[in-house]
């Protein structure tokens, strides 16, 4: 049964020009509202009418899509008023929950799914709270939602699978790899945790490797330019003739990283970083300081995973200094993103998603957020093997 579906991305659109497929052609975007257009894609390719709020603030219709035009929450909430915006059966939370309460009570009867781009060390909490309002938390990972699902085991019963993937078919597969060369690579926003402590490691590994240069790229949002933060590279020496910043579309940012010796991304707080998924799918190896990507979900050892300055120059210099190994890591992590991060599963996630929301819910229980660490669970284990003995020795 075709459903009326309408993916939400935020209040205000990140993009002043709006964000349409015609924009991965044209500007760097980031990996949330990346992953929201291959979302929108997957659903209208599985039957349902689709459209999109807070991407811009223009109304247009690409590839079967309704982008939506509102530039704030006010004209967001006229829009659904006049009726633009249709009644939905589902509403996702593309990567922010804030809105989770306002559509609960706009449309009592759609189901609510909170895409958990933002579900991290520093928001899981606040997301967990919403859950009065939310039918269920999709995680962007299968080592995602693996270690939530044993932080949160009351919570397991709204817990789904939507991993973040490669549009191969479209990107990807069709660019030719470059020639690698003496270039370290940085993928991702100018505030993401560990910029810093790169910028301190590759200072002291460019002045010691004069043919090693280091290029850096960023998402661009509509004509808002973003160059490097002055603080990031403060009282460093940096050869501004080996360092390369720039905003690049997909598929160029996608050449340039196939040609990088390492990638390196950012040091934590990411749970599933599309600049992993990226550099992988293009056979290149990954410095990282996400676990999502290595401990869990990733037997295979496709990149190295680093926490300090000292650590992240030893990671990116042995790479450096063991070309074959580099390579071999690339190639791992591509046949892993293949097997596992391929579009094929993502789409496959979201029809199982929207399967899951069809059940009745009178068959079924939601649970209740009560998120445990383990030392309580262990707590509690005790207790009630106390009370146990205590029934044992009481009843003869």
């Amino acid at each position: 049964m075709a459903l009326s579906i309408l993916l939400w991305r935020g209040w205000q659109p990140a993009f002043e020009d709006g964000l349409t497929y015609a924009t991965v052609a044209q500007a760097g975007v980031g990996g949330t509202e990346m992953q929201m257009l291959w979302h929108a894609a997957h659903l209208v390719a599985l039957g349902h009418r689709v459209q999109v709020i807070g991407a811009g603030p223009t109304s247009v219709v690409e590839r079967d899509v309704e982008f939506v035009g509102a530039r704030s929450r006010d004209e967001q909430i006229a829009a659904i008023r006049s009726g633009e915006v249709r009644r939905p059966d589902v509403v996702f939370l593309e990567g922010a929950y804030h809105a989770a309460q306002f559509f609960r009570e706009t449309f009592p009867d759609a189901r609510i799914v909170h895409i958990g781009q933002n579900i991290d060390v520093g928001a899981d909490r606040k997301a967990f709270a919403q859950q009065k309002w939310v039918d269920a938390y999709a995680f962007m990972g299968l080592g995602h939602l693996a270690d939530y699902a044993a932080r949160y085991p009351a919570l397991r019963g709204k817990f789904v699978l939507v991993r973040n993937a490669v549009p191969w078919s479209e990107f990807h597969g069709k660019v030719t790899p470059r020639p690698v060369e003496e270039k370290v690579a940085w993928v991702g926003s100018w505030n993401k945790k560990g910029l810093r402590t790169w910028c301190e490691a590759m200072a002291d590994t460019l002045r010691d490797r004069p043919r090693l240069t280091w290029s850096l790229f960023g998402p661009k949002y509509g004509t808002i330019e973003h160059p490097l933060p002055r603080h990031l590279t403060a009282d460093l020496i940096l050869p501004a003739n080996r360092m390369t910043v720039a905003s690049l579309p997909l598929a160029g940012m996608l050449e340039e990283i196939s040609s990088a010796r390492v990638v390196v991304v950012s040091l934590g707080n990411e749970c599933g970083p599309g600049s992993v998924l990226d550099a992988h799918a293009m056979g290149r190896p990954v410095v990282s300081g996400n676990d999502m990507v290595y401990a869990f979900s990733n037997p295979y050892g496709t990149g190295l995973r680093v926490s300090t300055r000292p650590e992240a120059r030893a990671a990116v210099e042995h790479l450096l200094d063991n070309p074959d190994a580099a390579d071999r890591l690339g190639q791992a992590g591509r046949d892993f993103v293949l097997r596992e991060y391929h579009e094929d599963q993502q789409r496959e996630d979201l029809r199982e998603v929207i399967e899951f929301l069809q059940f009745d819910a009178r068959t079924r229980v939601l649970s209740q957020a009560r998120g445990t660490s383990h030392p309580a669970q262990r707590l509690q284990d005790l207790r009630d093997k106390v009370a146990r003995k205590l029934r044992k020795w009481r009843a003869g």
